[in-house]
């Protein structure tokens, strides 16, 4: 892939802005397993495996091992991970 290293943390940092990304395209099937999970415990299990397994499969391409090679090459390309966007309180007027 790259040359450069990446250390433990900014890997995991990169898998979780993937993960969060994967669950922000899939909010509709996130939501749906959310909501069949909500109150259960271990029955959860069997109650809402189709919910789950809908949300797997959303998430899925998302998550894939090309994608999450693509966020570490634009990682070293960027020169580390996107900076959060300014909110709307500290910027200057």
């Amino acid at each position: 892939m790259s040359r450069f290293a990446l250390s433990r943390k900014e890997e995991e940092a990169i898998v979780a802005l993937c993960k969060t990304e994967a669950i922000r395209a899939c909010q509709a099937d996130v939501a749906n397993f959310s909501a069949c999970a909500q109150g259960r415990t271990v029955s959860v299990a069997w109650r809402c495996r189709e919910q789950f397994r809908a949300m797997q499969a959303c998430m899925k391409p998302h998550m894939s091992e090309e994608k999450i090679d693509a966020a570490k090459r634009r990682f070293f390309q960027e020169g580390g991970l996107p900076k959060p966007a300014p909110s709307a309180s500290t910027t200057p007027s």
